[in-house]
């Protein structure tokens, strides 16, 4: 069964993000019936304005972007003053997601092609895509990394999710902020610092996700330039690449070198890494070398038919975004019409959306299941929230020494942040370790970390789990 959301009938819902439950469409007013992806703001952030001007830039820029390598922007629709995007609907998957069937990397021709497009889409971002008063916007991504590059079915590739993208065009709602958003393994060592972006951060972050691609692994690389420059050295061995010769793999380490150097200006541009790369295909052995159209075909097909799918019926049944999300829904699907003259049939069509929330809380709650396992004792004293909707601020506090990660929150020393009710996972990156923590965040709670453990509201210490990494230890 099928659901209509005014000029569209909702087919499946793709997942969700930090932010927001993307689902795909048919545009029921098209003669072809052609069909698109629908992007729609989680009950959480409803009036987070912060978060509500993002998502209206990010529509706003793309809408001006006309790239076949970057996703685009069809229209932004305002639903009871909140964005719903409408997007091109990209048939594949995400890079990440193939890393999961390629534990030791992707066949280095794809991971070159695909990064060396990449490299493309950043280029005509910052230099060539213009606003609407003619001038360049000068965009700049600060998010690049495997889950945010999709591959589709017929081995198109597209840049995703320019959420924290940075750029100069007319109407920009969002502030500059200085909160440093992003992923924290694939972030320039300049963002930590607090120097303004340029386009060479897209540069490290991809030069980064190239390693990842080419070997299966994050590279682990430290704040402290030296160290930063030691640890890279040593994992750049980790490439190797059948059919390609030892100059040549070192003529693409000698690149990945200068795409993630500590010092932004010794990073090469988007358009000189994408000719380099270019170069460096060649260098593949012919039997070795496999185009993008015959791995889509013979592996990213068949990866994205066996996906989950999760038909409208079957969604949206959990708890916290369910209002939200009815609400939005019934407004595209009933303009005009309130909730007192709908009836009882008219909600039960669209209690089934409600199942997407629960599978979000669900992820949440299991990671923080195995870390309850494995502490049992530590921390039995803490209860586990029940995510509610609504956003919260927590006081959190790590020495000067240390960053962390809190969903896409990126903290560099004491200070508040907004976060959603429930069980969060904090890595915390020390100079020698990671250390996964996990806590259960209620209103105006102070998390600390002292040595290897928090304490919640300066209570007793909870140990956090030592985490796996790929950093060379000799």
């Amino acid at each position: 069964m099928k659901r209509a959301a005014g000029p569209f009938e909702i087919l499946e819902i793709l997942g969700e993000g930090s932010f927001g439950t993307v689902c795909v469409a048919r545009v029921s007013t098209d003669p072809l019936r052609r069909r698109v992806a629908l992007k729609i703001l989680k009950g959480a952030y409803a009036t987070n304005k912060k978060i509500l001007n993002r998502t209206r830039d990010e529509a706003r820029l793309l809408s001006r972007i006309n790239h076949p390598n970057i996703v685009r922007v069809e229209r932004l629709m305002e639903v009871g003053n909140r964005p719903v995007v409408v997007m091109e609907h990209v048939q594949g998957v995400s890079l990440d997601q193939l890393l999961l069937r390629f534990k030791d990397g992707l066949p280095a021709a794809i991971a070159i092609e695909v990064v060396r497009q990449t490299f493309l889409a950043l280029h005509v971002a910052y230099q060539e895509a213009l606003g609407e008063d003619g001038r360049p916007m000068r965009v700049i991504h600060r998010d690049i990394k495997p889950s945010n590059i999709l591959l589709s079915i017929h081995g198109e590739v597209k840049v995703v999710d320019f959420g924290i993208a940075k750029g100069e065009f007319e109407g920009r709602e969002a502030e500059t902020e200085s909160v440093v958003m992003g992923s924290r393994p694939y972030m320039a060592p300049e963002r930590l610092d607090g120097i303004s972006d340029s386009p060479s951060v897209d540069v490290y972050s991809t030069g980064m996700t190239l390693f990842e691609l080419l070997t299966g692994r994050t590279m682990s690389l430290s704040i402290n330039p030296v160290n930063h420059d030691q640890a890279m050295n040593r994992q750049l061995g980790y490439i190797q690449i059948p059919g390609m010769t030892e100059a040549a793999i070192e003529d693409l380490r000698n690149l990945i070198r200068r795409m993630c150097a500590y010092t932004r200006d010794y990073r090469p541009t988007s358009v000189e890494c994408a000719r380099d790369l270019e170069q460096l295909m060649y260098a593949i052995d012919p039997q070795h070398r496999i185009g993008l159209e015959e791995f889509a075909r013979t592996t990213v097909l068949p990866i994205y038919e066996s996906r989950p799918r999760i038909p409208p019926e079957d969604a949206l049944q959990g708890e916290g975004d369910d209002a939200f999300l009815r609400e939005v829904t019934g407004q595209i699907t009933n303009p005009g019409t309130t909730a007192k003259t709908q009836s009882s049939n008219d909600l039960k069509k669209y209690t089934p959306y409600l199942f997407v929330s629960f599978l979000g809380f669900l992820v949440v709650l299991l990671v923080g299941l195995v870390a309850l396992k494995l502490y049992t004792a530590a921390m039995s004293g803490t209860p586990t929230g029940t995510q509610t909707a609504g956003v919260i601020t927590i006081q959190v506090w790590i020495p000067p020494d240390a960053q962390a990660q809190l969903g896409d929150h990126l903290i560099t020393g004491p200070g508040r942040f907004d976060v959603e009710p429930g069980t969060h996972l904090m890595q915390v990156f020390l100079q020698e370790r990671t250390l996964n923590c996990v806590f259960s965040a209620e209103p105006d709670m102070a998390v600390r970390l002292i040595g290897d453990g928090l304490t919640i509201n300066d209570g007793p210490l909870q140990e956090c789990t030592v985490a796996s990494s790929t950093r060379d230890e000799t």
